[in-house]
C-alpha cells in the first residue's frame, strides 16, 4: 500500500475513533484495551525485538524486564495474594509503600533510552544513567514528578503524544500533505472535544461497565487529568457531568487510535515481515488467551497483562526518543534555513 493511501486510511481511522469515542466513550475504551491492546503489545514487542530494541546495549532489555516486573508487582499482589497473607508485613510494604518509589523505574527507563540512543560512548551513557539516579532521588519529593512519570507517561503521553511524534517522525521521510494533515488533526482533537455539545444523560452506564471501571480504578486517570486542568479535585469526580465524559472521550479516542495506527502501518513499517509461522501461531494463541481472560473477569485480565503492557511501554522508549529527536532536529533545521 502506498504511503499516501496509508495516510488517507489513517485520516479515516482518526475520524472513526473520534466518532465512536463520542458515541460510546466508556465501552469503546474497555473494548480497545482488552481486544486491540494485547495484540498490539505482542506484535510490537516482536517487531522491536527484531529491530534489536533500537539499542546496541544488551543491558537495556534486562533493565526493561526488571522495571516492568517491579511496576506491575504491587497490583498483582493486591489481587492475587490470599486473604490469609494480607496482614503479612512484606506484602503490605510492597503494595502500599513501594509503588511511588517504583516510578523511578519509569524515569530511569526513559533516561536509559536517552543514554543508549543519543550517546555512543559507554562513559557518556553511564554518566546519563548516574544523572538519572540523582534526579530520581531529588524529584521523588515533587508531586509533579509522580504525576507526570507515574500517571501520565505510561498512559496519555504514551498513547497520544508519543503517537503523534511517531506519525511526525514517519512523515519526515514521506513529506505527505495528508500525513501532516493527520498530525494537525490529532493535535486538534482535544480542542474539538472541549467544544463538544453533549447531554450527560445520554451516557448512562450499565452496572457491568460501572463495576469494571470501579474495580480497576480506571476513574483514577480521568480524575488526575481533571485535577491537573484545575477542573475538579481528584476525589470529587464521578460518573457524571460534562467534564468527566469529555475526558473519557479523549481517553477512549487516544487509546483506540493508538492501537489502530499501529495496525494500519503494517505495509509502511513492515512489522509483519518477521512474523514466522511459529511466531504468528504463538502470538495468536497468546492474544486469544488474553482476550479470554478479559471476558472471564476483566480485573484478572487487566492485572495479569499489566506486565506485558508495561514491557511494551518501556521497550518503545528508545523509538520515542529517536522520534522526538528527529522531529526536533527537523524543526530547528527548517527554522534555521
Amino acid at each position: 500500500m502506498k504511503t499516501e493511501n496509508v495516510d488517507l486510511l489513517n485520516t479515516g481511522l482518526i475520524l472513526v475513533s473520534f466518532l465512536f469515542a463520542y458515541w460510546l466513550p466508556f465501552e469503546l475504551f474497555l473494548f480497545a484495551y482488552a481486544v486491540l491492546g494485547p495484540l498490539h503489545y505482542l506484535t510490537e514487542i516482536n517487531w522491536i525485538r527484531d529491530k534489536k530494541y533500537f539499542i546496541a546495549s544488551k543491558l537495556w532489555i534486562y533493565l526493561v524486564v526488571a522495571a516492568a516486573l517491579l511496576v506491575s508487582l504491587p497490583p498483582l499482589l493486591r489481587v492475587f495474594t490470599p486473604e490469609t497473607y494480607v496482614d503479612a508485613e512484606m506484602v503490605l510494604f510492597i503494595i502500599n509503600t513501594l509503588p511511588p518509589y517504583f516510578n523511578a523505574c519509569l524515569f530511569m527507563s526513559i533516561m536509559a533510552a536517552v543514554a543508549f540512543t543519543v550517546f555512543k560512548s559507554k562513559s557518556s551513557q553511564y554518566a546519563v544513567l548516574a544523572l538519572g539516579v540523582v534526579l530520581a532521588v531529588l524529584f521523588h519529593a515533587l508531586p509533579l514528578y509522580h504525576l507526570l512519570v507515574g500517571v501520565f507517561l505510561p498512559t496519555v503521553i504514551h498513547v497520544y503524544l508519543f503517537t503523534i511524534m511517531f506519525m511526525w517522525y514517519g512523515n519526515l521521510k514521506s513529506k505527505s500533505r495528508i500525513g501532516y494533515f493527520n498530525i494537525i488533526f490529532m493535535f486538534a482533537i482535544p480542542f474539538l472535544i472541549i467544544f463538544l455539545s453533549l447531554n450527560p444523560f445520554d451516557y448512562v452506564l450499565g452496572d457491568t461497565t460501572s463495576t469494571i471501571y470501579n474495580d480497576n480504578k480506571l476513574l483514577f486517570l480521568n480524575a488526575k487529568i481533571s485535577e491537573t486542568m484545575g477542573l475538579s479535585e481528584a476525589n470529587s469526580l464521578a460518573f457524571e457531568g460534562n467534564v468527566f465524559i469529555k475526558i473519557q472521550i479523549f481517553i477512549a479516542f487516544a487509546y483506540t487510535y493508538h492501537y489502530l495506527n499501529w495496525f494500519s502501518k503494517t505495509s509502511v513499517i513492515g512489522w509483519h515481515k518477521k512474523l514466522t509461522q511459529k511466531r504468528s501461531v504463538t502470538i495468536a494463541l497468546l492474544w486469544i488467551g488474553s482476550v479470554a481472560l478479559y471476558m472471564y473477569h476483566y480485573k484478572i485480565g487487566f492485572t495479569l497483562l499489566l506486565f506485558l503492557s508495561f514491557v511494551h511501554v518501556f521497550m518503545e522508549f528508545p523509538l520515542n526518543v529517536i522520534s522526538i529527536r528527529a522531529v526536533g532536529k527537523s524543526f530547528f533545521t527548517s527554522k534555521k534555513s
